[in-house]
């Protein structure tokens, strides 16, 4: 090994450790939803502290939750929305221990290249 690369070596070696531990530039933002906004975007209501976005604007996020609650609701209160909405993919979970015979609870993700918007949600039955 050269004297040089011997010399650079330690350095390099510190230098990917600190960047492997730096947090992601991008970290999602909360969006502040009035608790009427939050009980009129689709849903019985938007957990309000959990609509979170990175990548995109917090209207943007509202359109698309809305336009993700839309296209569910077409299928029925229990339904599922299984096409893009507004050019995101979205991933509806249900845990069946969030749920009970009058209500359900559901988490969503929707993702369109680097950005991602995600939410919780009630529906009642």
């Amino acid at each position: 090994m050269s004297r040089v690369i011997r010399r650079i070596a330690p350095f390099a070696a510190v230098c990917v450790v600190v960047m492997l531990t730096l947090p992601a530039s991008s970290s999602a933002a909360t969006c502040r939803l009035s608790p009427s906004t939050a009980r009129n975007m689709g849903p019985t209501y938007v957990i309000e502290a959990q609509l979170k976005q990175t990548g995109t604007s917090c209207s943007n996020a509202v359109r698309v939750t809305r336009a993700f609650h839309s296209c569910r609701l077409r299928r029925g209160k229990r339904g599922r929305c299984t096409t893009a909405v507004r050019g995101y993919s979205c991933r509806d979970r249900r845990p069946s221990d969030e749920s009970i015979a009058t209500q359900f609870t559901g988490h969503v993700t929707c993702r369109r290249g680097g950005a991602r918007i995600t939410h919780s949600y009630q529906q009642d039955t």
